[in-house]
This record gives structure tokens, C-alpha cells and sequence, in this order.
């Protein structure tokens, strides 16, 4: 597969980028951070201030037992996830220390305010107290966002007898990878660069012209240009409206204009950049606006793939239609069908042997029936053969195995009442998976772990999901989508046992041959997980007797995956063949912990990330 190599493209694109816009700073950076690795920056920050610890505390005696909160000193400049997510790495950075034991999960901050009033005396408080007088040093972090990037800093502070330890370090990068990307909306990020023009801008006339280009260099879609001009005009209206109820300011207009006149004045003038990067489940969104003598408004963020039209014009088939070729990114379309026995055709090719994914999302169908007729027609409108399992969630998906060519969509009526739907389509080479796609709403993403979150309009109750698709699974011709590790649970869940977990689907393997599912430690450490095909279900995870004598879901071996970095499994194929599937567990903590609380699953978080 070719995830694992994109993930890779993408965190060294993003690092470069962190290092490449100042080289004269980057340089000083790196003299002062001798040591500091940025595809790794809490683990070598982590190394630095343990170097300075033993140098400049020579008091202290090995083991040494440090304390790290559950949020960083700025929480503000974090949300609560993103917080939990950066002092986990900053902790298991450090237990990974010879040296060092750490000392329980503990919210340090209130606990030490209230340490005088005995309150932590009371046998209600249990060790609190105890944990507390054993910490020698406190590790603290604090970080604010620079562009792309965020500025951290780590420092030690000693406690019970050795308060004059406190090292500290300068400074240093962090990609956004490593903290967590939080989804938006391109309205929530236009509206930020107008309210920071806005607030710029001088009296009277202030022109904005707006270019949009592709990180890659690749060619723009040619409706992406007229799709972000017309976000920030928007943007920039709401805000004019705003500023006309206030009247706080002196009057002023902001307006986007085609292309600046020669003769206005430079120093109202604006001129913004929209830069796109794809990336697996989405764009990062980059927009910069720039005025002579002025600091320029950034702002950027990560947004899905419904968040921007098609790259493709894609049109019912018609004497003009030019036919689109599929990729990665699905292919949308909005459209109608009558009643009856009407039928509509939607043409597509592809360039070399391809898996192919069309589908009408249940939820984009307004109508009396949600399962459409839809299939694939090749040469002389032949249907083609899927080859996909069932899945009775999703009734209008189809998957195939096509070869280079041109072939149509036709999507039937359902009934005798029209009905608007949205149809989808997507194809990736048979040498790759299709990834898959998300389960809800996308919220954030914790390097290769995403949580998303889906919500019952009718009882408002969420189901909240923590999911990874696999970094590589072979043999080629397996599976046309690639495996994946779900975690879903539900606001209205109580206790462990409404935790639904799968690792791996049985259908995809050779019945009665050996299973095994392992997780992979630091140094070369392994676990075996006790996870097999059972007679009950299709889905394959770690389970274990409960106490009436039936298997349950192993919450022990699911909190365990916090110590490993990948999950590993070999069976056989169907066919035969040997099979293997490497998922990675980096992100896992974070994702879990922002699936819990979104869901108001404070429990959950307790069971598999704190413990």
C-alpha cells in the first residue's frame, strides 16, 4: 500500500516547511538544540531536558520520579484533546528514560493549591497525598501557535526538597502532526481572515484580490477559484454588516475586486493567497492576505473533502458531456430522478486496472426510499460484477475491479415519487487499497488516529468514533479497501460494555487456519493479543471469560495498546495465500480520549487512556 508512504509525505512536507521558512533562524535553532530531532520532538526534547536535569542537579538520585500533568500550562492555546495528547507524548517520552519512573496520572495544577488545606488528608482524597510527596521533579509545557507551527517549550521544577533543579529548555517547533489537527469549516476560517482584514484596513476604500494554488504546483480546479473568492466576499460582507450594527469604528469598506486599479493608493490595497495541500481525508486550507506596511492576516486549517467542490465537472451522460476520470478523491454529484422508470447515466474512465467505489449515501437521499438502484455498465452497457462484501448499512455501495476504459453510472428510480440523492464515485489502483472513509463527522486528527462523531437528529443522541486504517496489508488482489481499527461508543452508553471494538473482519481470511494478532513495543518487545474468529459475528477483536463464563471485550488488552506502536496481524487468505496487516498505533491514546469526551464518555476515556 501506499498510505504508509503518504503519511510519510506528508509529515516531512510539513516539517520541511517549519524549517524552511527562516533558514537564519532554523540554523540558530538547531546550534541551540543540539540533539533536537523535529520527526520526533518530544522524545529528543525530552532527552535535552533529562541531559540538563542530571547536569545541573547533581543532588538528585537515581530513580528519579517525575510528575507530569494532563494539560499544558497554556491551555488556552490548546482544546482539551490536543492538550491531553501533547502531555501524553511529552510522559511516555520520559518513561521511555532509563532512570526515571513516573509518577501516576495526577492534575497537578489544583491538586497543588489545595495540598495545604487538608483536604487531601481525608481518606475520600485516597493517595493523592502520598503520590505527591514522592515526585522529586515536575515536568511542565507550554507552547503558543507561530504560522503553521507551534513554539514549545519544556521545563523542570523540583519539588519536596529540591526546588533549586529547575532546567529548562529554549524554544523548539512542532509540527501540527504531532498535537492534533482539528476539522473546520472553510466559512470558520474565511471569517477569521475577514475580521483580521477587517481590523486592518484604513478608512474609506480597502480592495482584496484573492489567488488560489496548489502546494504541489499542480493546476488548480477551475471552480476553486470562483468557489474561495466567493467564501471570503461572504466573509467579508458578514463582517461589514457587523461593523454597521456596532458603529464602534470610522467607517470603512473592504471589498474583493477582480484585479487592483494601478492608480489606487498601495498602501490600501490587499492581496490574499488561498494555498491548497491535500491530504488523506481532506485539504489543509492556507490563507494568507498581505498590505504594504502591514502584518499580514493568516489563518489555515484542515477541512474535509465535502468542504470543496469536485476538482472534475461531472454531469448526467449528454451529446456534451466530457467524460471524468476517477481518482482517490470521490467524485460528487447532486442531482434528481424522477418517478417511474426513469433512468439517469453518469459517465467515468479509468486509466489502468482499478478498484472502483460508487455509492448513494443513505443520508444525502430525500425521498420515501433510501436504497437506490445503481450499478456499473461497461462495453455495450454490460453490468459489471461487484466485488464487494454486503453491508447492510450501506445499501447503495457497489465496489468493482475494472480495467483501463470508459464506463457509466446508471442510477434507476426507486419508485413512483422523484427523489434527490447525492452520488459518489472513487478508484484507486489495484496495487493500492481505497482508503476508508470516515464514520460521521470528522473532528481531529492525532497523526495516523482520526475521531469523528455521528448524530440521530431525532433523539440527539452521538455515537462517537476512534478509528486507523491499516499502513500496510498484503497480498496484492486481498481486499479492494483497506483494513481498519474502529472504536465506537454511544452518549447514552453506560460502563464498558456498549464499547464496540474490531480489529479485523473474518470474511476476509481462510476459515480453521491460524490467526494471530501481536502488538509491538519499544525495543523489539512483543504482546500477543487473544484475538481470533469466533463462530459469533464477523468481526474479530480482543476478548476474554467473563464471570458467566461467556467471552467479553478485553478492555485490559485495549488499554495496552497505549504501550505499543503498531498492531500487527498474519493469518491466510482465502485463497491461500499468506496474509499480514499493519496498523499504527501512533495517535491511538489521543484519538480514544477525544472520542470519549466527545461523547460525554468521561468513563471510557478513564478505562483505556489514563489508566
Amino acid at each position: 500500500m501506499t498510505a504508509k508512504a503518504l503519511t510519510r509525505r506528508i509529515l516531512c512536507l510539513t516539517v520541511a516547511g517549519l524549517t524552511a521558512a527562516s533558514p537564519v533562524k532554523a540554523t540558530a535553532q538547531t546550534q541551540m538544540m543540539q540533539g533536537f530531532d523535529p520527526y520526533n520532538p518530544f522524545g529528543s526534547a525530552a532527552q535535552i531536558l533529562w541531559q540538563r536535569i542530571q547536569q545541573q542537579c547533581p543532588q538528585l538520585k537515581l530513580p528519579v520520579t517525575i510528575g507530569i500533568a494532563s494539560r499544558p500550562v497554556t491551555r488556552d492555546a490548546f482544546t482539551t484533546d490536543q492538550g491531553n495528547n501533547i502531555m501524553q507524548q511529552i510522559r511516555a517520552a520520559f518513561s521511555n528514560i532509563p532512570g526515571i519512573t513516573m509518577a501516576p496520572w495526577l492534575d497537578l495544577d489544583p491538586i497543588k493549591g489545595i495540598v495545604d488545606t487538608g483536604v487531601l488528608d481525608n481518606p475520600l482524597a485516597g493517595d493523592n497525598k502520598e503520590q505527591l510527596s514522592k515526585i522529586q521533579i515536575e515536568v511542565r509545557a507550554s507552547g503558543y501557535k507561530v504560522g503553521a507551527a507551534t513554539r514549545f517549550n519544556l521545563s523542570a521544577h523540583g519539588w519536596n526538597g529540591y526546588e533549586s533543579c529547575s532546567p529548562s529548555l529554549d524554544p523548539f517547533p512542532v509540527s501540527q502532526d504531532f498535537i492534533g489537527e482539528e476539522y473546520s469549516s472553510t466559512d470558520e476560517l474565511f471569517n477569521r481572515v475577514a475580521a483580521g482584514v477587517w481590523a486592518a484596513s484604513v478608512d474609506t476604500s480597502n480592495p482584496v484580490t484573492l489567488s488560489v494554488r496548489m502546494l504541489s504546483g499542480l493546476p488548480v480546479s477551475p471552480g476553486w477559484q470562483e468557489f474561495f473568492s466567493d467564501k471570503l466576499r461572504r466573509a467579508l460582507s458578514k463582517q461589514n454588516a457587523e461593523e454597521k450594527e456596532t458603529k464602534i469604528r470610522a467607517e470603512r469598506h473592504v471589498s474583493l475586486v477582480i484585479a487592483h486599479d494601478p492608480a489606487g493608493a498601495e498602501d490600501k490595497r490587499w492581496e490574499g493567497m488561498v494555498t491548497v495541500d491535500p491530504r488523506p481525508l481532506g485539504y489543509r486550507i492556507s490563507v494568507s492576505v498581505n498590505r504594504r506596511n502591514t502584518t499580514p492576516v493568516s489563518e489555515d486549517g484542515l477541512v474535509t473533502l465535502d468542504e470543496l467542490p469536485t476538482m472534475q465537472q461531472w454531469a448526467a451522460l449528454g451529446p456534451e458531456t466530457q467524460t471524468p476520470r476517477l481518482d482517490q478523491t470521490p467524485m460528487r454529484i447532486n442531482a434528481r430522478i424522477e418517478g417511474g422508470r426513469a433512468l439517469q447515466q453518469y459517465p467515468f474512465l479509468v486509466a489502468q486496472e482499478s478498484y472502483v467505489e460508487v455509492d448513494i449515501p443513505t443520508g444525502s437521499v430525500r425521498g420515501p426510499h433510501p436504497a437506490v438502484p445503481v450499478d456499473v455498465l461497461g462495453r455495450n452497457n454490460t453490468p459489471m460484477k461487484t466485488i464487494h462484501i454486503a453491508n447492510p448499512s450501506r445499501p447503495n455501495l457497489r465496489r468493482y475491479k475494472l480495467g483501463p476504459g470508459e464506463y457509466t453510472i446508471r442510477v434507476a428510480s426507486a419508485g413512483p415519487v422523484a427523489q434527490d440523492f447525492q452520488l459518489r464515485a472513487r478508484a484507486v489502483n489495484t496495487s493500492d487499497m481505497l482508503m476508508p472513509e470516515a464514520p460521521g463527522r470528522l473532528l481531529r486528527r492525532f497523526q495516523d488516529w482520526y475521531a469523528s462523531v455521528s448524530e440521530d437528529p431525532r433523539t440527539g443522541q452521538r455515537t462517537c468514533f476512534a478509528y486507523t486504517a491499516a499502513q500496510e496489508a498484503g497480498p496484492r488482489y486481498w481486499r479492494e479497501q483497506a483494513p481498519f481499527i474502529l472504536l465506537q461508543a454511544s452518549s447514552a452508553g453506560v460502563g464498558n460494555g456498549d464499547l464496540q471494538h474490531l480489529i479485523e473482519d473474518k470474511r476476509y481470511y481462510k476459515p480453521n487456519t491460524p490467526f494471530e494478532a501481536v502488538i509491538r513495543e519499544g525495543g523489539g518487545m512483543a504482546r500477543r493479543l487473544n484475538a481470533a474468529p469466533t463462530a459469533a459475528g464477523n468481526f474479530i477483536r480482543p476478548m476474554k471469560q467473563g464471570s458467566n463464563g461467556q467471552p467479553i471485550l478485553d478492555m485490559d488488552a485495549v488499554a495496552g495498546y497505549n504501550r505499543g506502536t503498531t498492531l500487527e496481524i498474519r493469518g491466510t487468505a482465502p485463497d491461500g495465500r499468506p496474509a499480514h496487516v499493519i496498523y499504527s498505533l501512533q495517535g491511538y491514546r489521543a484519538a480514544v480520549n477525544a472520542m470519549s469526551l466527545e461523547c460525554g464518555r468521561r468513563d471510557l476515556a478513564n478505562a483505556l487512556v489514563w489508566k
